[in-house]
């Protein structure tokens, strides 16, 4: 009894850290594309596609030595049966793709007008939103009180973008809740992928690449570069980027829809401390109050879960 319950308690600590490793790269993605963007270091455009392409160089690179450094289930013999030509590329991972482009091209864009946290509490509002439909249509849907703690996390969002003092830019609003929308179906996609999370993420940012080049070439008027933004796009990629994806990856298997939706709100809270650390960011009024309630929604959404599975 000891042994199963010890075993059940490292399976449980295994999948908070690599939750909690994740949702830290996400933050670190937020602070880095402000960072560099906020000092006028590089573009937008330039940006996205210099992190999609350290990311999928870092992939291959991983690919290389490990057949699945996260999972650990996946033998070399596996992941060889999963490798296919570029060309041959299933449709799912060519939506995924996609979904990653233009998760990382309006993220890119959003913060040029939104501070960090904002910018960040906006994006993962919309990929809860996106994920908890999903849930509602493929899962079940959400218990009673489950649905009261959505409600209240919508509120802390709705409050926040309502015109006022310190209401943030509506263009940035908009292309933030677009770039959450894309990162929810990212995810979701995530979950019916193959076993494989490194083969799946390195598949997806290659494939991706395809977009870069009507970006590029849309860009070239407005493009802009410097050594510092180069590296701090090239950090956001290789490490923010691909070694947070293949994590979260692996997190979405582990979870419900829901509870992976949801997880993602304490990201804004992770950028905002970060944002203040090291770009000297102030917290206002509005961001706090909006933060605590949704915040408050996500604790009233997991206890409701957490019943839901005690009742079964």
């Amino acid at each position: 009894m000891k042994r199963k319950v010890g075993s059940v308690s490292r399976v449980h600590i295994k999948k908070t850290s690599m939750a909690l490793l994740a949702l830290i790269f996400f933050a670190a993605n937020s602070v880095l594309c402000r960072m560099a963007l906020d000092s006028d270091m590089i573009d937008p455009a330039t940006f996205t596609s210099v992190r999609l392409i350290s990311g999928a160089i870092m992939l291959s690179v991983l690919l290389l030595f490990f057949s699945d450094p996260v999972s650990l289930n996946d033998s070399p013999e596996e992941t060889k049966k999963q490798t296919f030509s570029f060309f041959q590329a299933p449709v799912e991972y060519w939506l995924a793709a996609a979904m990653l482009f233009l998760y990382a091209s309006a993220f890119s864009f959003a913060y040029m007008y939104l501070d960090t946290a904002i910018g960040a509490l906006v994006l993962f509002a919309f990929v809860q939103l996106t994920m908890l439909t999903y849930a509602h249509w493929q899962e079940g849907g959400a218990s009673g009180i489950e649905s009261i703690g959505i409600l209240v996390s919508v509120c802390g969002l709705g409050y926040l973008v309502s015109p006022g003092f310190h209401s943030p830019d509506l263009w940035g609003i908009t292309l933030m809740a677009v770039s959450g929308i894309a990162w929810g179906l990212y995810s979701i996609l995530g979950k019916r992928m193959s076993v494989s999370m490194l083969l799946s993420s390195k598949v997806n940012f290659t494939l991706s690449l395809v977009f870069i080049g009507p970006l590029f070439l849309l860009n070239m008027p407005a493009m802009k570069m410097s050594v510092e933004g180069l590296t701090l796009a090239a950090l956001s990629g290789a490490f923010a980027s691909a070694l947070g994806y293949v994590a979260w990856y692996w997190v979405v298997k582990q979870f419900t829809s829901i509870q992976s939706g949801v997880m993602q709100m304490s990201v804004p809270v992770i950028a905002g401390l970060f944002a203040i650390l090291f770009m000297g960011e102030q917290l206002n009024l509005r961001l706090l109050i909006a933060g605590t309630v949704i915040l408050f929604g996500i604790a009233i959404t997991f206890l409701g879960k957490s019943q839901s599975v005690a009742a079964e």
